[in-house]
């Protein structure tokens, strides 16, 4: 469902009581124990704990990779860079997609 993250705990400047609401793929909420939380492809579908970040798309896939004990480490991007990333992410797996597609047709 998540990927729970270890570390320092973080802290709201205010604390906040929050009513469900809806969650996505890469949404980071703050539980509150202060260890973050990364919601992952089989996540609930809404979540009352305050939401902090969203990891972007085209990350999601290092994300499900990482094993216990691994580092994270995060980089705010705005929209237009995420959105870049996505797209040289789709074109890789299209190039990808489309080099196994030829082998096989070959052999």
């Amino acid at each position: 469902m998540g990927y729970r993250l270890e570390g320092p705990p973080l802290e709201l400047e205010q604390p906040i009581q929050l009513a469900s609401e809806a969650v996505s793929f890469g949404t980071v909420q703050l539980p509150s124990d202060g260890q973050p939380i990364i919601l992952l492809a089989d996540r609930q579908t809404t979540g009352g704990y305050p939401k902090v970040a969203q990891v972007a798309s085209a990350d999601l896939p290092k994300v499900a990779q990482l094993k216990p004990g691994m580092a994270v480490n995060f980089k705010e991007v705005n929209i237009e860079e995420a959105q870049r990333d996505f797209l040289k992410r789709e074109e890789e797996l299209l190039q990808l997609k489309n080099s196994v597609f030829n082998k096989i047709k070959e052999g």
